[in-house]
């Protein structure tokens, strides 16, 4: 039976395709084989290079820069068991790539014809090579050929496989079988030229295929007899074939394009656009269980995916689109011309216009049956089986251009135009506009709640009608400037509003709330919401379809920081190209049996919710690594030299699927407190970051499953200067320091020398006045004294001038007394001042014949001597001045000792003065202005209350500022 008169589809059920060509990266268009890597990398070989992709990049290998690729024509792949990728090359030998190294095997190495079209690996990890011109096996590091001896004849060789019993099959001018030391070869059915071999493969069920440059045959399992049968549906050069994970034979031919094989049917694969070729060289099932084709003009990626498109005929493009789920189970699909799609979903038929010219928007069936229909720029139609009734402005519509229908529960059909939106009963059109209450006359969408409630949904803001007039409440205030393109009310009744460019809103409990990309919706245009019989919410939008329980949804709405999960379908299931429409409803409906159909520029998309998909996480890589623009080696450690701070790290994932729900985050542990998330960018940059050492991480993850992601770590080392690194600044520090205490030192033993003259001088002078001035002064009051008693009575006036000169020797004795004092006191006072007043109380006491009396209270301790110095000062002043002028009775001096300062007074029952006065003057020997510089010198406070016959409090409060030692 010939392929072209079995079953032909467009794409297998459950898979999606992607194309790519040149503008999208590839070297050249040409694809010739495949492999992949343990690291997940997708290697493809072309007649312009080796490629490594991952899923989102090319990464090109060719003789511009790779020294060991002499010919950038790759003819096949494979890996070895080690992870080395081998490289056959149309004339450039074979090339090695493992660890990150290139390695190129000519005749240097045995390999004595560059033409190499297989590589392959045996049980026992033998590599065989087959080139134009003989069979070679890999011996330690070099080739050795195996062809051409009595036992196995000269082959040029283009296929080797291995079969379950581990014999050697090896194709090319011949067929041949290798077992050990034993070789047979088998003739194929058809001329010598026609049954070239191109391809070998064993299939699970234990049939042996062979592709030859006239077709397929094959030999059933466990027939040894050497016969093998052609396939009569296949006809053209077989090139490649491969078995997928579900038993499927994928067969590549040249010319006749690929064909699917499974339970006993052949199926031919087509694509209505591209790639604009039917020649298949290459086909490999990756880690994903994607199929991708290597055509001769681009790269095909087949995918498995819940979602598919329907095609219609004759609607390539179509400018807009809605889809409605009819009651017979059909589908009403509205894409310039009207289509049905059977309740089978095998075939589709176009429906006759309503009118010439016309071009349909969208549709409804009401209650009794009738076929509403609307029409871009020809108003709404209304077929029944007794005729058909056309509304337009002429007959009571606002306007022609009609953008939604909804039949209300009282059987009125609500029309929404682009001019308003209007009311149709019993054949009596109502309008109403914005001068009617409508918040915006462009309508977009129309609902009606479980309340009755009429909710119309506009390209500015959202209008309520309720009770037969529009209403204001929070949720037509809030949405006011928003565009509001398709409303939805779930099973709780709570509303959910889809705005195009604004998000997703809630109304809810009398509250409303918003949700956007920044929560993780996939979009913040929606166009249509359905919710299926699970709770899941589909949206679809300008990116695509994705889908999130509404439960995730409530749970955001009462915890920001939480993170839906959320499914994305478009580009990210081979879909590409595809551009979902909205903004006219409906823009999507769910069928009775849970299938979700969107409208798009490729006809209508479904979606299967139940149809499972390859759930594993994309693999995260740091890619490349750059330091100040030089890039540096990707390893586990990044090593920076001083001064090189500007940091640019590339990342990646690894899903060979499209990449389009994949999100990144990283942080520069050290430097990054959160995580960053970028939306498009796959770089992180940092400039002027501190020496230091950080850690790099960065996480990869799908929109689905936020918590589950893969990660990769680089450690990174910024080494200071010299003059920023810790030991330099702690010997500086050290050497600083050393010379500080070594100034410090020196000034005070140069202080203490000069203090140490200044005081011997001090004493010199006290001794000097002590045994001059004050013992001269002395020897004449006993003088004066002894005279005034020998005296008479007659010489009375002689002894008031005696008693004068006496009185006045001894107020010169006791001022020197206090100058010597003075002078023995300055800077050598004791700590403690106690003893030292009450000693300079009671000679104030016994020299001035006035009772002087000292108390103090408080926990006593030691002073600074500057502190303590001013206090006893102060203290002796402002006795002596008592005793001397105030003529008391008694005199009290009392110190209080606090935990922070020292308070001491003087009081005494004198006579008094005018402090005034006294301050004016400066007078005494001392004086209270000197008194008073004294206490402010040392930070302290100082006053004194008096007057005229009342006595004199003199107050002092100085810091406590402890003793140094």
């Amino acid at each position: 039976m010939p392929l072209e008169a079995v079953t032909q589809r467009t794409l297998p059920d459950g898979y999606t395709r992607r194309v790519w060509q040149t503008q999208d990266g590839l070297p050249e268009s040409t694809v010739q084989a495949f492999a992949q890597t343990p690291d997940h990398y997708l290697w493809i070989g072309t007649s312009g290079g080796l490629v490594r992709f991952d899923g989102a990049r090319f990464i090109v290998f060719s003789r511009e820069n790779t020294e060991a690729i002499q010919e950038n024509s790759i003819f096949s792949l494979t890996v070895s068991s080690d992870g080395s990728l081998w490289a056959g090359t149309d004339g450039g030998g074979l090339v090695r790539y493992h660890n990150g190294i290139f390695r190129r095997y000519s005749a240097s190495e045995g390999l004595a014809n560059d033409f190499v079209r297989v590589v392959y690996q045996d049980h026992e990890k033998v590599l065989w090579a087959g080139t134009d011109d003989g069979l070679f096996r890999l011996s330690g590091e070099h080739f050795v050929r195996v062809d051409g001896t009595a036992k196995i004849p000269s082959l040029a060789v283009h296929d080797i496989r291995e079969d379950h019993k581990g014999r050697l099959w090896v194709g090319g001018s011949k067929l041949v079988m290798i077992q050990g030391n034993d070789c047979k070869e088998f003739r194929l059915k058809g001329y010598p030229s026609a049954t070239r071999v191109k391809s070998i493969l064993e299939t699970r069920d234990g049939t042996l295929w062979i592709g030859t440059v006239s077709g397929l045959q094959r030999r059933e399992a466990d027939q040894d007899t050497g016969r093998f049968e052609k396939v009569e549906e296949i006809s053209s050069t077989v090139r490649v074939m491969r078995e997928d994970r579900m038993g499927t034979l994928w067969i590549g031919s040249i010319g006749g394009g690929l064909v699917r094989f499974g339970g006993g049917h052949f199926t031919r694969v087509t694509t209505p656009d591209d790639p604009p070729s039917s020649t298949v060289l290459a086909l490999f099932e990756d880690s994903e269980q994607n199929i991708w084709g290597g055509m001769q003009t681009g790269l095909l990626r087949l995918s498995r995916t819940a979602m598919s498109t329907f095609p219609l005929p004759d609607a390539p493009n179509a400018d807009f689109g809605t889809v409605y789920s009819d009651s017979d189970g059909s589908l009403l699909v509205a894409s310039t011309q009207l289509y049905r799609i059977n309740p089978r979903r095998d075939d589709s038929q176009r429906i006759p216009s309503p009118g010439l010219g016309v071009r349909v928007r969208n549709v409804l069936r009401d209650h009794t049956g009738a076929l509403w229909v609307g029409t871009d720029g020809h108003g709404a139609f209304r077929s029944t089986t007794s005729g058909q009734v056309h509304y337009t402005t002429h007959n009571g519509l606002t306007n022609d251009f009609v953008r939604a229908f909804l039949e209300t529960r009282d059987g009125s059909i609500w029309i929404a135009t682009d001019e308003g939106v209007n009311r149709w009963q019993n054949g009596t059109i109502t309008n109403y506009r914005m001068a009617d209450g409508l918040c915006y006359f462009s309508v977009r969408t129309l609902l009606e709640d479980t309340r009755g409630g009429l909710w119309i949904g506009t390209d500015r803001g959202v209008s309520h009608w309720r009770n037969g007039r529009f209403v204001q409440d929070e949720v037509t205030q809030r949405l006011r400037s928003e565009k509001v393109w398709t409303i939805h009310q779930d099973r709780d009744a709570g509303l959910w509003f889809g705005t195009r460019g604004g998000g997703l809103f809630r109304w809810a409990a009398t509250r409303l709330v918003a949700f956007t990309s920044v929560q993780g919706l996939a979009s913040d245009s929606i166009y249509q919401i359905l919710e299926d019989a699970r709770g899941t919410f589909w949206m679809s939008g300008p990116s695509g379809i994705s889908s999130v329980a509404r439960r995730d949804l409530d749970w955001l709405a009462e915890h920001p920081d939480f993170r839906p999960a959320v499914t994305l379908y478009g580009l990210s299931d081979g879909v590409e190209a595809t551009q979902m429409h909205g903004g006219t409803q409906p823009a999507g409906c769910i069928t009775p049996s849970g299938e979700l159909w969107f409208p798009s520029n490729r006809g209508p998309v479904r979606i299967v919710p139940d149809q499972t998909r390859p759930g594993d996480l994309p693999q995260v890589v740091i890619e490349h690594v750059f330091v100040d623009g030089r890039e540096e080696p990707v390893g586990d450690r990044l090593v920076v030299a001083p001064g090189e701070g500007k940091l640019r790290i590339d990342y990646s994932a690894i899903r060979l699927r499209s990449q389009e729900r994949i999100r990144f985050r990283y942080k520069l542990e050290g430097f990054d407190r959160d995580w960053t998330e970028p939306l498009n960018s796959r770089v992180a940059n940092y400039t002027n970051l501190p020496a230091r050492e950080y850690r790099f991480w960065v996480q990869a993850f799908e929109m689905n499953m936020p918590d589950k992601a893969t990660q990769a770590l680089l450690g990174i080392e910024l080494r200071p200067h010299v003059y920023r690194t810790g030991w330099f600044l702690a010997l500086c520090a050290a050497l600083i320091s050393g010379l500080i205490i070594g100034a410090y030192r020196l000034r005070l033993r140069q202080v203490h020398e000069r203090f140490e003259a200044v005081l011997e001088e001090r004493n010199r002078i006290a001794r000097e006045m002590h045994d001059t001035v004050i013992q001269g002064c002395a020897s004449t009051s006993a003088l004066l004294e002894a005279v005034v008693s020998l005296e008479t009575d007659e010489c009375r006036p002689g002894r008031a001038l005696l008693d004068s000169a006496r009185q006045q020797v001894r107020e010169t004795v006791d001022e020197a007394r206090r100058a010597v004092w003075d002078l023995r006191q300055k800077g050598t006072t004791p700590p403690e001042i106690s003893p030292l007043l009450d000693q300079m109380t009671k000679q104030a006491s016994h020299v001035s014949h006035v009772s002087v009396q000292f108390e103090s209270s408080g926990a006593q301790m030691p002073l600074d001597d500057a502190v303590a110095h001013v206090v006893l000062m102060v203290a002796r002043e402002a006795v002596y001045n008592a005793v001397r002028h105030a003529q008391p009775r008694e005199v009290r001096v009392s110190v209080q000792f606090a935990t922070r300062n020292v308070r001491m007074q003087v009081v005494d029952d004198g006579r008094g003065f005018d402090p005034k006065e006294a301050f004016a003057a400066g007078a005494g020997h001392f004086g209270l202005v000197g008194m008073r510089e004294r206490i402010e010198g040392v930070g302290g406070h100082f006053e004194v209350k008096t007057s005229h016959g009342k006595g004199t409090v003199l107050s002092v409060e100085v810091p406590v500022r402890l003793s140094s030692g």
